[in-house]
């Protein structure tokens, strides 16, 4: 979802696994904050269209939730987070704290397809082996590889699509970022949402509380990965990487 303070003329995108069900209390709760949409877009049999939670500007535009006129003089921020980091926790809310979820018909989970049999992979299987379920054919073979870099900078699209080259990058957090005035790091969460809300002119400190945290999972990331996976994660997100100037 998007969070829009009106008064401080503020839009806020939640992007998954970035504290953002902290930051939306603490503008709900200090800064007058309004969720849109308020509730999931569904389809005619009952899956997501548009995830009240998580979303992109355009779709916001898409689903007529908000014009360009009326996005333009809004601070518009939203947050990022090492994809590392981001898919340990990922995988340990797929493998765990999400699992009660499954025997409630009506939950989320199951509007979202092919879900919850990703969480029954991950109850059964090593985050190693799921890192390579979801991205192993995109990291592919040596002669891949190769043949990306070697068109990385080319601008002919119809070349790489018939090679099977990516004509994209592969961003974890794009959607989420795109068209933002500014971006904050989960690393530093309070201090980056400190300066949003300077720049806003919001005359007081707000406190971003400790909520919606995965006690399941292990402090260091980390300990998540063997030296195949992060080989994996270090090529599939590697623009992103670069651009954050994240590292393992």
């Amino acid at each position: 979802m998007a969070i829009i303070c009106r008064k401080y003329g503020l839009l806020y995108l939640m992007a998954p696994r970035t504290g953002c069900t902290a930051v939306e209390e603490a503008l709900e709760k200090e800064l007058g904050g309004e969720l849109v949409p308020p509730q999931d877009i569904l389809d005619e049999n009952g899956n997501f269209r548009m995830h009240r939670r998580h979303h992109s500007l355009r779709a916001m535009f898409k689903h007529r939730l908000l014009t360009e006129e009326e996005a333009a003089p809004l601070l518009k921020f939203s947050c990022i987070r090492n994809p590392y980091d981001s898919l340990a926790s990922d995988y340990v809310k797929r493998a765990a704290k999400y699992q009660h979820f499954i025997a409630n018909s009506s939950s989320w989970v199951h509007r979202l397809p092919g879900y919850v049999e990703d969480m029954e992979f991950c109850k059964t299987h090593s985050f190693d082996e799921w890192i390579v379920k979801h991205y192993g054919s995109i990291y592919g073979n040596r002669w891949q590889r190769s043949l990306e870099a070697l068109l990385h900078s080319s601008k002919r699209n119809r070349l790489k699509q018939a090679l099977g080259v990516p004509t994209k990058p592969y961003l974890m957090y794009g959607d989420y970022t795109a068209d933002m005035d500014l971006v904050m790091r989960f690393e530093n969460l309070q201090a980056d949402f400190d300066q949003v809300l300077e720049k806003a002119g919001v005359p007081f400190k707000v406190t971003i509380p400790v909520v919606n945290k995965t006690e399941e999972r292990k402090a260091d990331y980390r300990e998540y990965y063997t030296e195949r996976s992060r080989k994996i994660v270090q090529y599939v997100f590697r623009e992103e990487l670069e651009r954050y100037d994240y590292q393992f």
